[in-house]
């Protein structure tokens, strides 16, 4: 990679784990307190209904992320009359979009005791009202979200940083007043509602202040360009769909089979989710790099690019799962609470594993969606999403939250499986060597934690043992996995650069 792109893509992914810092905070402090301060049917209802608006960003229907993709490309062209075509088309569609997006809110109001039969019947009241002012806020959003594409298209990551970090913590002390105030769900729906609106306006004013030239005019809507959208988004809308199926709809399938367990598993994916946001801030940086780099039709550097960055990635995702994995009764219990611990923790330990697995194919379908070709493997993430989906239906069914993990990691096999031996042989723009992929990025950064592996196969066949000499035991996998780290899983370049920069501290 071109030494000017490298520092955009660094510079962005930076900026994208300020904003995963920022709002991380919020996610892992906010929890905790919430747990402590509400019945346990009182959050899980709430955990509920923050999926349940979460399901509006499907709405926008791949365009946020076609909108990112055309102006980084319109911008490596200097083609500015096409971009403000493509920004102003898109705003029209995502108002449309908000339109029906406030119809689907009214239907699920209407219909929400009837879809969660298993909750409280105290609760249908203040859910509902909650589920209007958050629904219809995030609705209107959607509109908003072309604004920030429009600042990842020009490589300008910290402005929906900022925007993304306010109205966290806006959302974060308007909630958390609400709940010490004990003013009810439909408070706390309300305060979203305000917290979602005062950034709507931070997004407007930092339009007219840092991408002024952009001229968002009805004279620049055009058939073409809402045709050109949505031949790109089809196909992301496909993959949308198989994100749906894959972790969209988990908390609310263990709702409608085993509502009691749904704060336990709220509680899990929370940690869970952070991982893979960490992973998709990162690497979110990737896809305006890749879009200049297949403007170039650079296919060699593309496949560089997948193998660096896939490798980065497995090494991030292995130091997050550890600790999670063989220590994860003790985060719980640390952070929400024995009785969380107790019910969470084997729910958490099987997210986790099965997101470290389908996430490492994360920066292969960032560059797909750079270059354009997430159109040509469409199979994949439906055949994802399709087991995940049954996986989890029948997981619930059978044995209750647990289950919906499982049909997750079970999904988790069949993505991997169908991207390294169906997906890629089918790429065209990015010259990709499976072999080396496998070893270098894959396996390589793996063998790094094969100490900590023998610890789990020890617990499973002797857990006595593995008890009475844990600390002595989780202190050598550690110091192994350390030396496998520096000998292995960096190359020399990089220790030499790590070194040097221990030096200076």
């Amino acid at each position: 990679m071109q030494p000017d792109l490298k520092r955009k893509v660094v510079k962005n992914a930076s900026a994208n784990l300020i904003r995963l810092a920022g709002s991380g905070i919020i996610a892992l402090v906010l929890p905790p307190f919430l747990v402590r301060m509400l019945p346990r049917e009182t959050y899980a209802t709430w955990a509920l209904l923050l999926q349940l608006t979460a399901y509006l960003a499907y709405l926008d229907f791949g365009i946020q992320t076609a909108v990112a993709r055309f102006v980084a490309h319109t911008d490596e062209l200097n083609d500015t009359d096409q971009r403000n075509r493509i920004v102003s088309t898109s705003l029209l569609l995502l108002s449309l979009a908000a339109v029906f997006g406030c119809a689907v809110v009214a239907v699920l109001t209407w219909q929400l005791p009837h879809l969660f039969r298993q909750m409280p019947a105290s609760l249908y009241g203040p859910a509902r009202l909650a589920l209007a002012f958050m629904g219809v806020s995030f609705a209107l959003g959607l509109p908003v979200s072309a604004i920030h594409a429009l600042f990842v298209g020009f490589q300008k990551n910290e402005v929906p940083v900022v925007l993304s970090i306010a109205n966290k913590v806006a959302m974060a002390l308007l909630v958390g007043v609400v709940v010490v105030k004990h003013r009810g769900l439909g408070a706390m729906g309300a305060a979203v509602a305000v917290a979602n609106l005062l950034s709507y306006v931070g997004a407007y004013a930092a339009l007219r202040s840092w991408a002024s030239d952009v001229k968002v005019r009805i004279s620049h809507l055009s058939k073409a360009v809402a045709r050109q959208i949505a031949g790109y988004s089809s196909s992301v809308v496909v993959w949308m769909l198989a994100m749906l199926m894959i972790s969209g709809l988990d908390l609310s399938i263990v709702a409608f089979f085993d509502y009691r367990s749904t704060a336990y598993y709220a509680i899990a994916l929370t940690l869970t989710t952070f991982v893979a946001q960490a992973q998709g801030a990162i690497f979110a940086a990737l896809l305006p790099a890749s879009a200049v780099l297949g403007a170039r039709a650079d296919a060699r550097q593309l496949g560089n690019l997948l193998v660096s960055s896939t490798r980065y990635g497995m090494l991030l995702l292995l130091a997050a799962a550890v600790p999670l994995v063989f220590a994860g009764h003790y985060v719980i219990r640390i952070w929400a609470g024995p009785d969380y611990a107790q019910h969470g923790t084997l729910i958490l330990q099987v997210l986790v594993i099965a997101n470290v697995i389908r996430l490492s194919a994360l920066p292969y379908s960032t560059l797909l969606l750079g270059t354009g070709q997430q159109n040509k493997v469409i199979i994949s993430p439906l055949a994802e999403g399709f087991t995940n989906l049954v996986a989890s239906v029948a997981g619930a069914y059978f044995i209750g939250a647990v289950g919906v993990a499982l049909g997750t990691l079970v999904g988790s096999f069949v993505s991997i499986g169908m991207h390294l031996f169906y997906n890629m042989p089918r790429t065209a723009m990015i010259i990709i060597d499976r072999a080396r992929l496998i070893k270098e990025a894959l396996l390589r950064p793996a063998l790094c934690i094969l100490p900590f592996s023998l610890l789990l196969f020890l617990r499973f066949i002797d857990p006595i043992l593995a008890s009475q000499a844990r600390l002595s035991l989780s202190t050598l996998a550690t110091i192994g996995s350390g030396l496998l780290f520096w000998n292995y899983g960096l190359i020399g370049l990089e220790r030499r650069k790590l070194a040097h920069a221990l030096r200076l501290l």
